[in-house]
């Protein structure tokens, strides 16, 4: 593909904000803990010299959702406020050291990640989006940081009934937004992160009447295990590992161009990168095609992975029930360098990234786990730079071995400091 100038790709989404490199790499920083990624990480660890934006997450919104289950977020004097755990708060205070490193960084709290509540109720009338505001306001200026990212997973659809949410939530985060530009006005960075899924630029998120609004958006290009789908985040399809029902048929390049056709400019948006792995779904639970009638009576695939597999997993920390995030510097630790070699590292020329086997009781090897590597990303900035997008995003900088795959997408990207 044809490399576009490097011109194309400034961030001009907002008149006012211009990146001081001409690709962004825009880190997110797992300090607070988070539903999928664990415990948070050590601030201190972090190499911002690797990025041009840090993302520290997470602040949550005080609210009165019922299913809540941090008894500190149900505060009603409070409600609709962000609320910074103990830790989140002390790792703020610590931006002015961090930022020794790197004078250039912009820093942002991100508000949400997965499982999430508030966000709903703050975005549903005038006089909430300003009480949310005006947290937001006070938070940035005390810890003198650089604008806000929200990261609602997801307007109307509520994360499939996980938390709060209604039809009106599309023209509320609009109004949130548009409220959010004008108190900070042009001289903060205002940002969110996206779903890869289908519907998120159909009718969960209006982007056409939010992008004017923001300085970028951040595609969360990743988390495609599901159903029969095998790759965590394949830049293309695959036919050696192909899906059966073709609402699961995703890609990074899929979602990218789905963002595009809804109205989105390739400089609006920073393609994202996870920085782990999953175990695909498929491996432990019948796959459902539910385009076809009595679909759940009648799976289009069964799990392949049996007691041995699971027991293995097991063993290493991994309960195959849950949603199985796995850090990269774990999958270089634990698996890629287990010493009884039990798991071989594949890469797939289709889908552009590693994969991990594992051997059967029979001795077949089967898909075990997908997961990006310093080769990988660096296909993925390639494919950034050609497409015109305004550069990276990848969650989180906690997951990577040694700041390796960071430097890598720095390397990519011509981000020098």
């Amino acid at each position: 593909m044809k490399r576009l100038p490097l011109l194309a790709a400034l961030p001009l989404l907002c008149a006012c904000v211009v990146s001081a490199s001409p690709l962004m790499s825009v880190g997110y920083f797992n300090g607070g803990g988070d539903v999928t990624a664990g415990p948070g990480g050590d601030i201190n660890t972090l190499d911002v010299r690797q990025i041009t934006h840090l993302n520290y997450s997470f602040g949550l919104v005080y609210n009165d959702e019922k299913d809540e289950p941090n008894a500190a977020l149900k505060d009603p004097t409070k409600l609709h406020q962000i609320w910074l755990s103990p830790k989140v708060a002390a790792d703020l205070a610590l931006i002015p050291t961090l930022r020794k490193q790197n004078p250039n960084l912009k820093v942002l709290l991100s508000v949400g990640g997965w499982g999430a509540r508030g966000f709903s109720g703050a975005a549903s009338t005038a006089g909430t989006r300003a009480v949310f505001i005006r947290s937001a306001q006070e938070i940035v200026k005390k810890y003198g940081l650089d604008g806000i990212d929200l990261d609602w997973e997801y307007p109307v659809n509520g994360a499939w009934g996980l938390v709060a949410s209604k039809p009106e939530d599309r023209d509320n985060f609009t109004a949130l937004l548009k409220e959010l530009r004008e108190a900070f006005g042009k001289n903060k960075l205002v940002t969110i992160a996206v779903g890869a899924n289908a519907e998120s630029p159909k009718t969960w998120v209006d982007v056409k009447a939010v992008a004017p609004l923001l300085d970028y958006i951040n595609l969360m290009t990743y988390d495609m295990a599901y159903g029969t789908q095998y790759f965590n985040a394949n830049l293309y399809d695959s036919s050696a590992w192909p899906t059966v029902a073709a609402a699961d048929k995703y890609s990074v390049d899929f979602v990218v161009n789905n963002y595009l056709a809804a109205g989105l400019k390739p400089q609006q948006m920073n393609l994202g990168i996870g920085f782990y792995g999953r175990v695909p779904k498929r491996s432990v639970e019948p796959g459902i095609d539910w385009s076809k009638p009595d679909a759940q009576k009648n799976p289009v695939t069964q799990p392949y992975f049996g007691p041995q597999e699971i027991g293995l997993f097991k063993s290493l920390g991994y309960d195959l029930t849950k949603d199985t995030y796995v850090k990269y510097n774990d999958i270089v630790k634990t698996l890629i360098n287990d010493p009884q070699k039990r798991f071989t590292e594949h890469w797939d020329e289709q889908a552009q990234v590693p994969w991990l086997s594992v051997k059967s009781a029979e001795g077949k090897a089967l898909f075990a786990l997908s997961y990006e590597n310093p080769r990988s990303v660096a296909i993925k900035a390639e494919y950034i730079k050609a497409k015109g997008l305004a550069g990276a995003m990848f969650w989180e900088y906690g997951a990577d071995d040694n700041n390796q795959l960071a430097k890598q997408l720095a390397e990519s990207l011509g981000i020098k400091h």
